[in-house]
Formats: C-alpha cells, structure tokens, sequence
C-alpha cells in the first residue's frame, strides 16, 4: 500500500495551467480562480488565448459595473450624463456578452459542467413555500 501511494503525485497548483505573465493583476486573480476550480487537465496551451480573453472582458466588465454603481444619480438629468450613463450600460453589457460567450465556449458554464438530470431532481427535491389558498389558517370563533 506504501507503494503505490508514493507513486501517486499529488495535484498542485503547478499542473496547471500558468495566467500569462502580460495579464493584470486583476485579470491574473480571475485566470487562478477559474483554472482552480476546473479539473487540473481542463486546460491546456491550445486554451490559452481563449482563456485571456475571458479574463480581460471579466475585468472590464467589472470595472465598467463599478463606474456605474458610483454613477451620481443628479447627473442623470443633464443629457450629456444620460448619455454617459447610457454609454456604460452599453459597453458593460458588450463586456458581459463577450466574457458570456467565451465562457460558454470555455465549458466553464453551469450548464456545461452540470448534469442535467442532476439539476431536474434536485430542483424537483426542492421543498417548495405553500400557496395562499393552500395555507389554511388556525382562526378560533369567537
């Protein structure tokens, strides 16, 4: 028993694959986060690139939804800042779309990675709240 323990090699954060070294540290965050939670042998050089582009449309999208939330609501009713405002709603969502689509690419999605049957019985096992007509009120007379 021994033996063969001391043949397997345990996973290390080595096996897999490295963020490019040009990415931002921010991008580098997104990068090691995703390729830990995958299987070490999920990604490879081939994925590289794919893998880039993803985090850096991540990034973006979360910095253009942090100027958003600090969007000042008074400068909405000037049209210029309508028009800023309409500006980053767009570009966030153009962001989102492009991470959305890599990821769906990447198989790194819920959908992708999660059995569907699995899904279906636990969403069936969910204990559900009663109706209101199903509720039936303990009311004494009086």
């Amino acid at each position: 028993m021994l033996a063969v323990a001391e043949q397997i090699e345990p996973v290390t954060h080595f096996d897999r694959l490295p963020p490019s070294k040009h990415l931002s540290e921010a991008e580098q965050s997104v990068w090691m986060r995703l390729v830990a939670d995958q299987p070490a042998s999920a990604f490879s050089e081939t994925h590289r690139d794919m893998l880039e582009m993803y985090c850096q449309h991540t990034v973006q999208a979360l910095v253009l939804a942090d100027e958003i939330q600090n969007f000042n609501r008074v400068w909405l009713a000037d049209d210029d800042g309508l028009k800023r405002y309409d500006k980053l709603l767009a570009m966030r969502e153009r962001e989102v779309r492009a991470a959305s689509s890599l990821a769906t690419r990447l198989r790194i999605t819920r959908q992708a990675t999660t059995d569907p049957k699995t899904v279906g019985r636990a969403n069936a096992n969910t204990p559900r709240a009663r109706k209101p007509w199903e509720i039936v009120l303990d009311v004494k007379p009086r």
